[in-house]
């Protein structure tokens, strides 16, 4: 499609943009454009927390943390919307101040008391910079802070790590690599500047029916809810 017969016909340059756009086919079966990822794109991890350490580092690999993670051994753990969430929580009123002249805005006062120590309840997790990241780094914090050793189990969306040896097998569904991932890079090849085919109308729509196969493969479990039995109609 760029002049040669293989891939190992090509200069190293050509090469390597062939390899650039297989990867961003397969990083879109992981992270479809339309956000419905699949349940095969989650992994589980285990995050063990030693005494007095509220947060842990995520694997690079993580997007984002799916379903409830389970604090093993104890039970499911709630959601905080980030560390401003802790804050209040450990925070207690104390008075309104008010305008001496009695007109104007009431604000209420807090007093910031010290992290609770105990079984954890909630989890939060937080990506802001903490002034010496070199990559978005993601953290998933405890509260209360353990006040002994805990390990957290969860399911997490990821990024799979990039095919880069000829020995490399992408992880699909039923091994669809020639009717998803192939059609999906070849469309992605059409950005090419030096792609010199005159079928990009038909690899197009190829490239877009793999992406609606791909939908149909966000699940493995077609029935959801529970089972309702009805009265059987008779005397």
């Amino acid at each position: 499609m760029l002049g040669a017969d293989a891939v190992a016909d090509l200069p190293q340059i050509d090469q390597d943009r062939i390899g650039i756009y297989i990867n961003q086919a397969y990083r879109e079966c992981y992270t479809p454009i339309d956000g419905k990822r699949p349940m095969w794109a989650e992994k589980k991890f285990n995050l063990n927390f030693a005494a007095d350490q509220a947060g842990a580092d995520l694997t690079h690999q993580i997007t984002s943390v799916d379903k409830i993670p389970v604090l093993v051994g104890e039970g499911p753990l709630s959601p905080m919307t980030g560390p401003e969430a802790e804050i209040r929580a450990r925070s207690l009123f104390s008075w309104d101040f008010r305008s001496p002249s009695g007109r104007g805005l009431n604000f209420p006062h807090y007093k910031d008391n010290e992290p609770e120590k105990g079984r954890p309840i909630w989890y939060y997790i937080d990506n802001r910079d903490h002034g010496t990241d070199l990559k978005v780094v993601n953290r998933f914090y405890l509260y209360p802070v353990p006040e002994q050793a805990y390990e957290v189990e969860l399911y997490a969306n990821i990024v799979p790590s990039d095919l880069s040896l000829d020995t490399d097998e992408p992880r699909i569904p039923a091994d669809l690599v020639w009717d998803i991932l192939y059609p999906i890079a070849q469309g992605k090849l059409l950005a090419d500047p030096r792609y010199n085919g005159d079928n990009k109308e038909f690899i197009a729509r190829m490239s877009d029916e793999a992406r609606k196969r791909l939908r149909t493969l966000v699940s493995p479990q077609k029935h959801k809810g529970s089972l309702r039995l009805g009265k059987r109609v008779g005397w």
